[in-house]
Parts: C-alpha cells; structure tokens; sequence
C-alpha cells in the first residue's frame, strides 16, 4: 500500500529531494516515511510536510480513507 504521504507528494508533482530539502530532512529520511519504515516523526517534521503539500497533518499521517494502492500511483503519475 502507498501511503497518503507518497500519494499527496506526487499529486503536487514534488520529486522526494525537492519536499525533503524544503522540509529540511534528508530524501533518505522522507523515502522511509513514505514506506512506512520510519513512523514516529516529529509534530514539526509533521507539520512542515503537510503545510508544503497542503493537506492536514491527519490526512498525511493518521488517515486510512483514501490510502492509494500502487496502482492509483501510477495511473495518477500516468495522468500528469
């Protein structure tokens, strides 16, 4: 399953070096959130990611509705 991280970041057309770097985090630390392999990042790491790409931090992190599978992604990216 693609996290709504993932899915809201390629929705906004943002590459994962691009968002990091505006967030102020490493593309390696935003590629595990995105996977689900780091899960515990901070309320400002939470924040900043949601004001850059302009949805709620519940809706990024805490929200199951609306959880893409890998094929939404890429008929998503297909459409761009």
């Amino acid at each position: 399953m693609v996290t709504n991280l993932k899915l809201a970041r390629i929705k906004k057309g943002m590459k994962q070096k691009d968002l990091a770097q505006k967030v102020g985090i490493t593309s390696q630390y935003l590629m595990n959130l995105e996977k689900g392999k780091s899960k515990n990042p901070s309320i400002m790491i939470m924040k900043k990611l949601s004001e850059e790409l302009e949805c709620s931090v519940e809706e990024l992190f805490f929200s199951d509705e609306g959880a893409a599978t890998p094929n939404d992604v890429k008929k998503d990216s297909e459409s761009n």
